[in-house]
């Protein structure tokens, strides 16, 4: 295995939070709107040292800046999202931001979020891909040389997900709805294709919850029998599953295209995905 794995890296936020970010790089910055919140968001993005992985520098009005790493162990709720939280501050939806910074290769990074709530935009990770592009942030080629040592599993019920040690990193979900645009569908990802196959999926959802939220104009919902908009390609719901997919598993603390495993998800979701990124933690420390 390659020395820089997940072996604990250099706290680099022991000083003043703001102090950090005032002397860091800044590399992009982007506003949207939050999905529950509808505020305008503001992310920064700024370059960290190496090692110190990817943390959110959260806006939090009683405390100021509050520093919540992007791994695994800081995941509080995976209800509909994936929410990150460090004492009662918290950061929902940031899936699609980790997949996006996993498929650009950037692997060290300060975020600062001055919301509740990652933009949503369309629900899918494009724009965040855009703005790095529009920003001049060269994509960094991602060579899988962490090793797997042994086959790692989540199930619950009829659900699992499953990683086996493979040459290189990869991703297979199946879907299984009973629903007649979607039904059960198989979707495989490998680093060799175009990124852009899982980048540009966009979330979904019922209609009936998207009306409560007031998403039915920026997001793609289900009726009973078709969705509210076209779709980019006929299987864009699975797509969007390999992208939740992907973006979770960033949460292991490395990126996960590192990882020489192929990773099967049979109707995972958030929870799952969490799940087996705490396990990997846990079997990769193991073996350094």
């Amino acid at each position: 295995m390659s020395n820089l794995t997940l072996s604990d890296a250099k706290d680099p936020l022991s000083g003043d939070l703001r102090q950090i970010l005032d002397s860091a790089p800044k590399l992009a910055s982007y506003r949207g709107k939050g999905m529950t919140s509808k505020q305008e968001v503001l992310v920064e993005v700024y370059q960290a040292p190496i090692g110190s992985g990817i943390t959110f520098f959260c806006v939090d009005n009683d405390k100021g800046l509050v520093a919540i790493p992007a791994t695994a162990s800081s995941v509080v709720n995976t209800l509909r999202n994936v929410v990150l939280g460090v004492g009662k501050t918290r950061l929902c939806i940031v899936e699609h931001f980790m997949c996006a910074v996993t498929l650009w290769g950037l692997d060290d990074l300060y975020v600062l979020v001055d919301g509740p709530e990652m933009p949503l935009a369309d629900g899918s990770a494009q724009f965040w891909i855009e703005l790095f592009q529009s920003a001049g942030i060269e994509r960094k080629a991602v060579v899988a040389d962490i090793d797997l040592p042994e086959a790692v599993s989540v199930s619950k019920g009829d659900r699992s997900i499953l990683a086996v040690p493979a040459d290189s990193f990869s991703v297979t979900y199946l879907m299984d709805w009973k629903h007649p645009k979607i039904g059960q569908v198989w979707k495989s990802w490998e680093p060799s294709q175009d990124a852009k196959i899982i980048y540009e999926a966009r979330t979904f959802g019922m209609l009936k919850e998207h009306e409560m939220l007031g998403l039915v104009d920026d997001v793609v919902s289900i009726t009973d029998d078709d969705f509210t908009m076209p779709l980019r390609s006929p299987d864009e719901p699975v797509r969007h599953k390999l992208l939740d997919l992907i973006g979770d598993l960033a949460l292991v603390g490395v990126n996960p295209m590192r990882i020489k495993a192929r990773f099967i998800s049979t109707k995972g979701g958030h929870e799952m995905d969490v799940d087996i990124a705490k396990k990997l933690v846990a079997a990769l420390n193991c073996h350094k």
